[in-house]
């Protein structure tokens, strides 16, 4: 008798949250703030892509009045650059340009992983919820008002990955191939001023 009393005196604040708004409206924090994680990383690396596309294609055909503005981001690239175009150890080079072709291929990949992860949380807060609920309840007919909480989560996730893949999509792809030819170009232009 003790024992269902105390199982009673758990399961009713826990019954409260799963059966309330209380554990949907975690699952939405979280999942919210995957989705800002993931719009900051996205459209940081990004930023830095756009950076290296536009710093080496002024480099390419010789801009150098277009080459003193910009910010940060800007003066790290340009450094980089001006480091591995002047580099006398050309394995440390190419290493570099090497690297930088590495992170330009990734973004595309890391788009893919965020928009998936999202709308794994959106369907996994729906399925705990919902299975909670039943442990809990168990009566598949208590389901019913948890349920209309429950999937929440899932309009949540999809519909940030929607907004990831509608923000990202197509404009990443266009970068990174952008950044592909020009590193391409510099990095021939640059072993071809080496030669002697």
């Amino acid at each position: 008798m003790a024992q269902l009393a105390a199982a009673a005196y758990i399961l009713g604040p826990m019954a409260t949250f799963v059966h309330g708004w209380g554990l949907t409206a975690l699952s939405l924090v979280v999942i919210t703030l995957v989705f800002a994680g993931a719009w900051l990383h996205v459209a940081g690396e990004l930023r830095w892509v756009r950076v290296l596309t536009d710093q080496l294609g002024l480099e390419v055909v010789d801009a150098p009045e277009a080459k003193r503005g910009g910010g940060l981001d800007v003066a790290a690239v340009r450094e980089e650059a001006h480091a591995v175009w002047t580099a006398t150890d050309a394995a440390w080079a190419a290493r570099q340009v090497r690297s930088w072709q590495m992170r330009a291929l990734r973004l595309e990949p890391a788009l893919a992983f965020w928009i998936d992860l999202l709308r794994q949380l959106g369907l996994l807060g729906t399925v705990v919820g919902l299975g909670l609920s039943l442990t809990i309840a168990g009566d598949a007919d208590a389901l019913l008002g948890p349920l209309a909480l429950a999937v929440w989560t899932t309009v949540a996730g999809l519909g940030y990955s929607i907004v990831l893949s509608s923000l990202y999509g197509m404009r990443l792809t266009a970068w990174v191939d952008a950044c592909a030819k020009n590193l391409e170009a510099w990095d021939a232009r640059r072993r071809a001023a080496v030669q002697p």
